[in-house]
């Protein structure tokens, strides 16, 4: 008799579900665009350089963000009819400390936009550093980008995509700068599209230290408040106290008054009784005699 041998199945393993929406949010997405094709605005055509910024959103409910992945994508797109050229770009991601920050400062709106060079047809870059304000430069990426002389668009691209992992710790500024440096000419057109996308995370014992800030300050507000208002009960206490005590002195002042005055009248009556009386014995004896 032949026994069978029944053999127990591998276990089976599941994946742990991923639970949406999640409990608590670890991370935070910014954006920040811009596109104009053609656009007439960017910069006036017989400008030699200039200069483009634009500010990417750093989460303001979150304490001490860290930013953990930034990309970004440059498109910049030129065309010249009359002759050829050559056009240097540049492309930085900057981090610079908002000037006057602090504990009770508040981020300083800074409008996205251009601006020319310090000169119409100078050579260079424009300045790329703020006067005795912290900044931090994460990447800057250098191009050549040579100009046909053509009626299409010849373009420029750059995509970037950062790992920084830094910490916010006080207002500050986020944006991306492009500095272009080309031949100045009257017949141009230009064209610029950009796009950024940061994300953030929150330093979670930051906030729990923060946390037990906020409780401890609380509970030394409420303290001094619960002090404040004892001592207020007090002073109204004693307050009430004295003026119970001078209600009781003005009392006593007029019942000694009253007294004196009841005694003096009781003494005023005897008197006119003694006169009364010997009135009526004077009047008696003349009447008798």
């Amino acid at each position: 008799m032949a026994l069978a041998v029944l053999s127990t199945p591998p276990p089976t393993f599941a994946p742990t579900p991923t639970i949406f929406p999640p409990q608590q949010i670890s991370e935070i997405y910014t954006y920040a665009s811009y596109s104009k094709e053609p656009t007439s605005d960017l910069v006036e055509n017989d400008k030699g350089h200039w200069t483009f910024s634009l500010d990417v959103p750093i989460p303001d409910k979150m304490v001490y963000p860290t930013l953990t992945y930034l990309e970004y994508t440059v498109k910049y797109g030129i065309m010249i009819t009359n002759k050829q050229g050559t056009s240097t770009i540049r492309s930085r991601i900057m981090l610079t400390k908002v000037s006057g920050s602090g504990s009770d400062a508040k981020p300083t709106s800074i409008a996205n936009g251009h601006a020319p060079g310090m000169n119409g047809n100078g050579v260079g870059f424009a300045p790329q550093t703020l006067n005795a304000v912290p900044t931090l430069c994460l990447s800057s990426t250098p191009a050549i980008k040579e100009n046909f002389r053509t009626s299409q668009w010849n373009h420029y691209l750059d995509q970037q995509q950062l790992l920084p992992h830094i910490r916010i710790i006080d207002n500050s500024r986020l944006h991306l700068e492009l500095y272009v440096t080309e031949n100045p000419s009257p017949l141009v057109l230009r064209s610029l599209v950009i796009n950024v996308s940061a994300t953030w995370v929150e330093d979670l014992q930051g906030k729990v230290l923060h946390d037990e800030i906020e409780v401890a300050e609380m509970r030394t507000a409420s303290a001094q408040k619960k002090i404040a208002e004892d001592n207020q009960a007090r002073l109204q206490a004693e307050s009430r106290s004295a003026v119970a005590i001078m209600a009781k002195v003005t009392a006593e002042k007029k019942e000694e008054a009253a007294e004196e005055k009841s005694k003096d009248d009781q003494l005023a009556k005897e008197h006119a009784d003694d006169e009364a009386n010997e009135h009526r014995d004077a009047k008696k004896r003349a009447e008798s005699g």
